[in-house]
């Protein structure tokens, strides 16, 4: 209010040479040249084109990023913008995360953001990974990041890949089997409506809008109400705002229900959150499936009679992945050694799909272990639905 003295005028330059000091601190610096037109300087604006250096995953060194896991890593391990004196290094997959930040960056999934408030950590992370297609796991008590689709051998969405499905289920090995279906409101279909930031380098960034839709034909309709998606804050490009309003639509659309249940550890002892299994269920499918098990003496126990030459889905404790279909073999009464100590279930040409990803993997009570997943629809050719259309085509109707 008022110095008691001011600058008027200055006629000597000098050249310094030593840089100031301030750790921790971005320096801004702002020349003015001589002139009469300045009567009043209230507010600074400046374009910030490389954020605070972190350790990075995929190159070597610090150095800016935008990738959100290569962030997500900092918060979580650095000891002074993160919680690194409450998790550290040793408590992050960093091998997972590094994954993670190669397909963000093959798919174009960029994370240009300001954080200016402290958050929740585990809500923050695990809110902001769902807008880069991956999931926010913690493991034997390790925290990582990783893709929650397929991805090829470059890092790229594979939308032809199948899922790894790592373990079978039956009536034969679950117990408590409780099934949940969404509310009517939650299975709503809608337009999505994704804001999204448009950089101008040097300049004021311009908030825009991508609209998508389902076509009609696949059940949309104008007259849907419309959920916005606010991704201004560090989403920069059409291209991850429109990719992210198809998955999300497909979700709402195909997705509809989640279950629990009661396994053997060795049944489950080859899943780790975000696996995929298949469950074969009398109690959940309107088809009728004959399923069983084989004893280790070759034994099929079974509610309907399984006959030599049936074609049948088997999967082993410890195994990885399920086998078949495959032709069972079946001499004086006895399975083959081949099938001996597995969960199978007959093949059927009419049978539908029931694939679940696992969401949690936790201790029940008796020594059982308590099985969470939410159902993944595929297509007639394995494929998962959720990315059919996935880079756009007649089945969306949209504009940016």
């Amino acid at each position: 209010n008022g110095p008691e003295h001011e600058i008027v005028y200055v006629n000597e330059q000098l050249l310094n040479n030593n840089n100031a000091d301030y750790g921790n601190l971005a320096i801004a610096g702002l020349r003015l040249n001589s002139a009469k037109e300045w009567s009043s300087f209230s507010q600074l604006s400046a374009y910030i084109q490389k954020g605070v250096k972190v350790d990075r995953l995929i190159e070597s060194g610090e150095g800016s990023t935008n990738l959100f896991p290569e962030i997500a890593y900092a918060l979580l391990t650095d000891n002074e913008i993160g919680a690194g004196e409450l998790i550290g290094v040793t408590s992050v997959d960093k091998e997972k995360m590094t994954i993670a930040a190669k397909f963000c960056k093959a798919n174009g999934f960029f994370w240009d953001g300001v954080i200016t408030a402290s958050k929740n950590l585990r809500e923050f992370i695990f809110i902001q990974s769902s807008y880069c297609f991956l999931d926010f796991t913690i493991i034997g008590g390790r925290f990582a990041l990783y893709p929650s689709v397929p991805f090829n051998s470059e890092f790229k969405i594979n939308v032809d890949a199948k899922p790894e499905i790592k373990a079978l289920f039956t009536d034969g090995n679950i117990k408590d089997l409780k099934v949940s279906f969404l509310s009517p409101e939650e299975r709503q279909l809608f337009q999505a409506r994704i804001l999204w930031r448009k950089e101008k380098k040097n300049g004021f960034s311009q908030t825009k809008v991508h609209e998508v839709r389902l076509s009609d034909s696949e059940g949309g309709s104008n007259s849907d109400p419309r959920e916005t998606f606010d991704m201004s804050v560090f989403c920069t490009t059409s291209q991850h705002a429109a990719r992210f309003g198809r998955y999300a639509l497909r979700t709402r659309q195909l997705v509809d229900h989640g279950l629990t249940f009661e396994t053997t550890p060795q049944a489950a002892m080859s899943l780790i959150p975000g696996d995929y299994f298949r469950l074969y269920s009398e109690s959940t499918h309107t088809s009728r499936f004959s399923n069983g098990v084989i004893s280790d003496s070759g034994v099929i126990q079974s509610q309907t009679t399984v006959s030599n030459g049936d074609s049948i889905y088997y999967w082993k404790p410890g195994q990885e992945g399920v086998s078949g279909p495959t032709p069972i073999i079946i001499e004086g009464g006895l399975a083959d050694s081949a099938f001996r100590g597995c969960v199978f279930t007959i093949a059927q040409t009419n049978s539908s799909d029931r694939v679940y990803k696992l969401e949690s993997l936790t201790f029940a009570d008796d020594g059982f272990v308590e099985v969470a997943g939410s159902y993944t629809p595929l297509t007639s050719d394995g494929k998962l639905a959720v990315l059919n259309q996935y880079d756009g085509g007649v089945d969306f109707d949209e504009v940016s």
